[in-house]
């Protein structure tokens, strides 16, 4: 998890470095690894690293070879490395082994469309000081979160509400109606926020903005059903172990040890498994949770999984603790 922050100014700001540092200082619970920010004229990123690939050269914001593009990115990008192959068979030349410095060269080949290549769980922003715009992108199905505000002084973002309060052109008000809908639903629904003036990017959206205009907001993706050919069950089973197989051996790259989940349902369960299957020569570790309330504890299913898949299993046990209250 790591965390990203940035503004575009339209009316200047006296002093935009020590901005985007108070902006990015609020997010080192994301990212205690590692800190970046660029500054270039109206506009600045920042960001807040906790480091998976790329340990030692993957430092951000990364730039391109003659620093006109700059990336920042929260997430990971599972595809970046068919990616860069491409890109590089494009003519396209790396100095890192990260998959942010992949959006920059995608950037630089595809434009905009450079999104609709990527495959991961993701928040990016990449200002163009040629172009002088900011793109800002989330991912198809918005697991990684991004906050936006849209205003005359400025356009500030960043992966969490706190992150845009030290900006001056962030107005620290109640949304009303979005306190009503929290009240109402327990949570605000997007595109809205708790704050006024402040919106969430939408998944499989991107966003551009130049300094003095205003965001141009477009789709990248959206579900697609293909037409019905009426598979027989044993197909169904095939393309699904398929799109797992294929989905999780693709989320199994880090330069960092790799640890799962179990709780023993089927979804857990069957992520595990697979897991081990393409981990070959690699123990997979497991952590499950328990209770000591015996009808709400499954660590007798998850030790049966782990027992099976031969994972290194490690489990907690949560105890309630206070003056006795539920």
């Amino acid at each position: 998890m790591c965390g990203v922050t940035g503004f575009v100014s339209h009316r200047g700001l006296a002093d935009p470095r020590a901005t985007i540092e108070r902006m990015t200082a609020t997010l080192v619970h994301r990212g205690p690894d590692d800190q970046g920010i660029h500054v270039d004229g109206p506009a600045a990123l920042g960001v807040r690293r906790l480091c998976v690939i790329d340990l030692d050269t993957g430092h951000q914001p990364v730039s391109n070879e003659d620093g006109t593009v700059w990336v920042v990115q929260n997430g990971e990008i599972y595809n970046f490395g068919a990616l860069r192959d491409r890109l590089q068979r494009l003519g396209h030349v790396f100095r890192t082994r990260s998959d942010t410095e992949v959006i920059v060269h995608a950037w630089e080949e595809y434009g905009e469309d450079c999104v609709a290549h990527l495959d991961g769980m993701f928040v990016l922003a990449v200002w163009d000081s040629r172009q002088r715009t900011l793109l800002l992108a989330r991912d198809r199905m918005g697991e990684k979160p991004l906050y936006y505000h849209a205003g005359h002084e400025a356009f500030v973002f960043g992966s969490e509400l706190r992150a845009l309060l030290p900006h001056p052109a962030v107005p620290r008000r109640l949304d009303l109606t979005s306190l009503a809908r929290y009240l109402d639903f327990e949570y605000v629904p997007a595109p809205h926020a708790i704050l006024a003036g402040v919106e969430k990017l939408p998944p499989g959206h991107v966003l551009t903005i130049s300094p003095g205009g205003k965001p141009h907001l477009a789709r990248y993706w959206d579900l697609a059903f293909a037409p019905d050919r009426s598979p027989s069950e044993r197909e169904w089973q095939e393309a699904l172990l398929h799109q797992l197989e294929a989905s999780i051996q693709s989320q199994l790259v880090s330069d960092v040890p790799l640890g799962l989940f179990l709780s023993g349902g089927v979804d857990s369960s069957a992520i595990v498994a697979l897991a081990s299957r393409a981990l070959t020569g690699r123990r997979v570790k497991t952590f499950s949770l328990g209770f000591p309330e015996a009808s709400y504890d499954e660590r007798p299913f998850a030790r049966a999984v782990a027992a099976r898949c031969g994972t290194a299993h490690t489990e907690v046990t949560v105890v309630l603790s206070g003056d006795g209250g539920d």
